[in-house]
C-alpha cells in the first residue's frame, strides 16, 4: 500500500505535467499572433515627394516602401531599411523629402532613413522619447515633430544636429505639424491648433478645441488657408494669417485622419478611420464631396494634380482619377505592375 510521500510524489507530478501542457496549449494557441497582427501589411500613409518621382508607403505593422514613379506611374517598390533598425518598429508619423532623398520616421525614436541617394541624409540628435507628427519643409532644409513631452521639436539640417523647441504641442505623438509653402511658418495640430514662426520661434496665433483633438494639418498651395481634420468628424478651413474659421465641412462619420489640399488648391482629398477616402470640390459655391472607396489609411495628390492615392491592403497603394473621381487602378509592393480598373461606383454628396 504506498506511503504518504508515494502519494505526495504522484500528486505533484500530476500538477507539474497538468501545468505543463496548459502551457504548451497556450503557446500553440497564442504563438500565431505573437508572429503576425491582423492587417499589419496595409498601407495606412501615403505621400508624394514634392517632385513626382517618388511614392512613400508605411503599413501598419511598422515597414516603409518607396516606388520610383515613371512617366505613366508606377515604377519599382522597394523596403526601406533604417541604418539604426534591422526590424520594422511601429511608427506614429512619416514624412517624405521634396526629391525623396530621405525619409523622416518618427515613433519610439526619430530617425533620417536614406532612401537610396549618393548622400546620407545629416546627422542629428534627438531627446530619448517617441516622437509624432513628423514634417519636412518644402526645400528640405528643416524637420518638425511633436514629442511626447509635448514639445514642438524642428530641426535645421546641415546646421545643427540638435533641435530648437518651438512650444508646447499638447497632443504630443498623436498630433500633427505643417510647414508653410514657404517654409517660414509651422501650424501644429492638436487640442489647440498653433501657427508658429520657425526662423523665431514666436507664437503667430492659436486656436483651441474644447473635447476634440485636431489630427491632422495641411497648407493650401498658396498659403493662405489651412485645412484641419479632427475628432469630431469635421473638416474645418482657416486663414493661415490670422487664424479665423472660414468653414466647416461636414460628411465624414469618423475621426478624420488624413487631408490633403489639390496642387491648384480648389480641391481636398480626406481619409476618416472608418475607411471612407472623399474628395472635396472647394471651386463651387457650395462645396460637394464625392465617395471616392473605402481603404485603409492615408490621402495624397500627386504633384500634378492627376492622381488620387490612398493605402490598401498586403501593401498596395491605390489610385483615383482625380478629374473624375474614378478608380484607375492599384499596385503593390511586392509587384511592378500596376493593375488598372475600369468604370466606377463614386456616388456624389452635397453639403
Amino acid at each position: 500500500m504506498p506511503n504518504s510521500q508515494e502519494n505526495s510524489a504522484r500528486s505533484n507530478g500530476v500538477i507539474f505535467g497538468g501545468a505543463v501542457g496548459i502551457a504548451v496549449c497556450l503557446v500553440l494557441v497564442f504563438w500565431p499572433y505573437q508572429k503576425s497582427v491582423s492587417g499589419e501589411t496595409d498601407i495606412i500613409t501615403v505621400e508624394f515627394s514634392a517632385d513626382g518621382k517618388k511614392l512613400l508607403g508605411g503599413t501598419r505593422g511598422g515597414e516603409a516602401y518607396l516606388w520610383n514613379l515613371g512617366t505613366e506611374m508606377p515604377g519599382s517598390g522597394y523596403k526601406l531599411k533604417s541604418s539604426n533598425e534591422d526590424v520594422p518598429s511601429s511608427f506614429n508619423a512619416l514624412a517624405l523629402a521634396p526629391k525623396g532623398e530621405f525619409v523622416l520616421s518618427t515613433g519610439a525614436k526619430l530617425s533620417l532613413i536614406n532612401t537610396g541617394s549618393a548622400k546620407d541624409p545629416p546627422m542629428i540628435w534627438a531627446p530619448d522619447c517617441a516622437f509624432g507628427g513628423a514634417a519636412v519643409s518644402p526645400d528640405g532644409s528643416h524637420i518638425s515633430s511633436m514629442s511626447s513631452e509635448e514639445r514642438l521639436l524642428v530641426w535645421t539640417l546641415g546646421i545643427s544636429d540638435k533641435p530648437r523647441d518651438l512650444g508646447r504641442a499638447d497632443a504630443g505623438v498623436y498630433g500633427a505639424t505643417a510647414f508653410s509653402p514657404d517654409g517660414r511658418r509651422i501650424a501644429s495640430a492638436g487640442h489647440i491648433l498653433r501657427m508658429v514662426d520657425v526662423e523665431s520661434g514666436g507664437r503667430l496665433w492659436a486656436r483651441p478645441r474644447d473635447n476634440y483633438v485636431f489630427l491632422t494639418v495641411a497648407f493650401r498651395p498658396d498659403g493662405k488657408t489651412i485645412a484641419t481634420g479632427s475628432q469630431d468628424t469635421s473638416i474645418r478651413l482657416w486663414n493661415a494669417e490670422t487664424g479665423e474659421e472660414i468653414a466647416i465641412l461636414r460628411g465624414h462619420q469618423a475621426y478624420v485622419d488624413a487631408i490633403a489640399f489639390s496642387p491648384d488648391g480648389e480641391k481636398i482629398v480626406s481619409w476618416a478611420r472608418d475607411g471612407q477616402l472623399f474628395l472635396w470640390d472647394l471651386s463651387l459655391a457650395k462645396t460637394r464631396h464625392r465617395f471616392l472607396g473605402k481603404t485603409k489609411g492615408g490621402a495624397a495628390f500627386s504633384p500634378n494634380g492627376r492622381w488620387v492615392a490612398s493605402g490598401g491592403p498586403s501593401k498596395l497603394v491605390q489610385l483615383w482619377d482625380a478629374s473624375n473621381g474614378e478608380k484607375a487602378g492599384e499596385f503593390s509592393a511586392d509587384a511592378r505592375s500596376m493593375h488598372t480598373t475600369g468604370g466606377s461606383t463614386d456616388k456624389k454628396h452635397e453639403k
